[in-house]
């Protein structure tokens, strides 16, 4: 279990390392075919299906998220973010076939917009990862980020938890 703790702490901290570098690609590479990044408007939301999120995206609108952030005139990322992410308490537990990571995460995200909007905001929650071994090494299946203020009104967020 330990070799396999340690795989799961090197993903997370490279996942976050690939979106504090704009390394955007590269991010999504971590993903499966068929994963789903999901952040609920609620904690207590259990699928998707109950209502509204924040973000339910499918591997092609990632992949569009990322061509939009890349673009340096894309709608909402102009001028570009920049992030960084605070890991803590990761839980590695295995179901089955999935290998189920939790911790708490934090994102401070800056663009210089003079003024226009905060330049800087905090967003923080719980991340749970739903990994699944490929010949790769593990892969996303599923990332869930249930943040801690979900139900209260904030502006879009064009960087990535």
């Amino acid at each position: 279990m330990s070799s396999l703790v340690d795989a799961v702490n090197a993903l997370i901290h490279r996942e976050a390392r690939l979106l504090d570098e704009q390394r955007y690609d590269e991010w999504v590479a971590l993903f499966t075919d068929d994963c789903r990044y999901w952040v609920p408007v609620s904690p207590a939301q259990q699928s998707p299906r109950e209502g509204p999120s924040h973000f339910h995206d499918d591997i092609q609108v990632m992949k569009t998220r990322v061509h939009r952030l890349a673009n340096p005139r894309g709608f909402g990322a102009e001028p570009a973010p920049r992030t960084v992410h605070i890991i803590s308490g990761i839980a590695v537990d295995e179901d089955g076939e999935t290998v189920i990571a939790s911790s708490g995460q934090i994102m401070l995200e800056y663009r210089n917009r003079d003024g226009f909007e905060a330049d800087q905001r905090i967003f923080g929650g719980r991340v749970t990862h739903h990994l699944r071994h490929t010949d790769d090494g593990l892969r996303i299946a599923l990332k869930r980020v249930d943040l801690i203020n979900a139900e209260g009104p904030f502006s879009a967020m064009a960087a990535l938890l």
